[in-house]
C-alpha cells in the first residue's frame, strides 16, 4: 500500500471517529492538515467522499464549536462528546480552520493593495558600544571580539567577571519588524521583541548584584541562577520598577506607548517592586503596574499567551482589535489607523505564526470580524 492510499485512509477513519464522537483533538488537528495537504496538491480521490460535504458539514461544524465553545446548546449532537477535546484545544486551531475555509473564497470586502512593500519581521538590532561606536547586526552583519560571539540571529557575551568597580555598558537596540538573542556574560538568556532596547555591563563585577535596564520594550529572560554566580541576585530595570530574581524565567512588557508594565512569571520567583511597594510573583502570576498608580495588580494568567512571541508567534486570547494592531505594527514595522471606532473593541483569539505576510493575518482577522483593509506603502488603513 502507498503512501496517499494510507493517507486516505487515515482520513477516512478520522472521518468516522468523529462522526462517532471519538476523536481527540489531536486527531482533530490531524484531520485538518489532511483536508489541506489534499487541496493543496489537488490530490482530493472520490473514496473519500464528497469534497462539499465534508468542507461544509464536518470540518465547518468543528470550526463553528471552537468558535462558540460558551454555548454548547449551538453544537451539533454529535459533536457534544468531543466538545471537551475541542474547547481545550489550543487557539491555534481557530486560525487553522478560519484560513482553511475562506483562503479559497471571495471575500465580502475585497482588500485594496497598492505597491505594498511590507516585510515580514527578521532578525535584527543595532548594537551601541562603551566607546559610542554602532554595529548593524542583522542576517549579514556580525560582530565578533575577543569576548563577543555573534552568528546573525544572536549575540554571545563570553563568561567573565571583573574586580573594577568602573563598568562598561552596551546597548542592544531592536527596530521596529525586528526581534534579537543576547547571552549575558553571567549566561543569562534575553530575548527582546520589537522597538526595544537593553542596556547592559560587558561584564559583570564580583559579588556584586547583575544589574541590567530594560530602556523600553519587551524582553524574555532566562536567568542563570544566583549559585552559578557567587549567590549574586540580578535585578532588571524598568522606568518605574524593579524586578530581582536568584534565577528565573520571567517576561516583562514596558512599551513607552503602553500605560501599563507588565510582568510575567514563568517558573521560578520574582519580586516586582518601585519605591512604595513590593510584590512576590509565583509561577504563571502577572503583575501590572500602571504609570498613574503605585500600587501592583496581581492576577494568574496563561502565561504561553505572553511568552509566544520569542517563539515566534502571535498569540492573543480575545484580544482587541486596536490592541492586535500594535502587536502587528511593531513585527512589520508599519502604521496601522483603524477608521472605524467601532472595530477598535472587537475581541479576536487566536495563534498566528509570525513568519507569514501580514496580508494573511489581516485576511483571517477580515474573514472573522467583517472588517476591509487598504494597504499602500507601509500605511495599512481599517474601516
Amino acid at each position: 500500500m502507498n503512501y496517499n492510499q494510507n493517507k486516505n485512509q487515515d482520513f477516512q477513519v478520522l472521518i468516522e471517529k468523529y462522526l462517532d464522537g471519538k476523536i481527540t483533538i489531536e486527531e482533530v488537528k490531524k484531520l485538518v492538515n489532511y483536508y489541506e495537504s489534499f487541496q493543496e496538491s489537488h490530490e482530493w480521490d472520490e473514496e473519500l467522499g464528497a469534497e462539499f460535504d465534508i468542507k461544509n458539514n464536518i470540518l465547518f461544524n468543528i470550526l463553528k464549536s471552537i468558535q462558540e465553545e460558551n454555548s454548547v446548546k449551538n453544537i451539533p449532537f454529535y459533536q457534544n462528546s468531543i466538545f471537551k477535546y475541542i474547547a481545550a484545544a489550543s487557539i491555534a486551531l481557530i486560525v487553522t480552520l478560519t484560513f482553511l475555509f475562506n483562503k479559497n473564497n471571495t471575500l465580502h470586502n475585497e482588500p485594496v493593495i497598492v505597491d505594498t512593500k511590507i516585510e515580514i519581521g527578521s532578525c535584527k538590532a543595532v548594537l551601541t558600544l562603551s566607546d559610542g561606536s554602532v554595529v548593524a547586526l542583522d542576517s549579514t552583519n556580525t560582530y565578533n571580539n575577543k569576548c563577543v560571539k555573534g552568528n546573525g540571529s544572536e549575540i554571545i557575551y563570553g563568561v567573565s567577571e571583573t574586580e573594577s568597580q568602573n563598568l562598561e555598558f552596551n546597548y542592544l537596540t531592536v527596530p521596529r519588524g525586528g526581534q534579537y538573542h543576547v547571552e549575558l556574560s553571567d549566561g543569562t538568556d534575553v530575548w527582546l521583541n520589537s522597538d526595544s532596547q537593553l542596556k547592559y555591563p560587558v561584564n559583570f563585577i564580583k559579588g556584586h548584584p547583575r544589574e541590567v535596564e530594560l530602556v523600553y520594550g519587551e524582553a524574555y529572560l532566562e536567568v542563570s541562577k544566583s549559585t552559578e554566580n557567587h549567590g549574586t541576585a540580578f535585578i532588571l530595570k524598568t522606568k518605574q520598577q524593579d524586578i530581582t530574581v536568584l534565577g528565573t524565567i520571567f517576561n516583562v512588557k514596558a512599551y513607552i506607548d503602553e500605560a501599563d508594565i507588565v510582568t510575567t512569571l514563568v517558573e521560578g520567583s520574582v519580586a516586582v517592586s518601585n519605591s512604595i511597594n513590593k510584590n512576590i510573583l509565583k509561577p504563571s502570576e502577572q503583575s501590572k503596574l500602571s504609570q498613574d498608580k503605585d500600587d501592583f495588580e496581581i492576577s494568574t494568567v496563561e502565561v504561553e499567551e505572553f511568552i509566544s512571541w520569542h517563539k515566534g508567534k502571535f498569540s492573543f486570547t480575545n484580544k482587541s482589535l486596536a490592541e492586535i494592531m500594535k502587536v502587528l505594527s511593531r513585527w512589520y514595522d508599519v502604521d496601522i489607523l483603524i477608521v472605524n471606532e467601532d472595530l477598535e473593541n472587537i475581541g479576536f483569539t487566536g495563534v498566528i505564526s509570525k513568519k507569514q505576510p501580514i496580508e494573511n493575518i489581516l485576511g483571517i482577522i477580515q474573514n472573522t470580524n467583517n472588517m476591509k483593509y487598504t494597504i499602500e506603502n507601509k500605511h495599512i488603513t481599517i474601516e
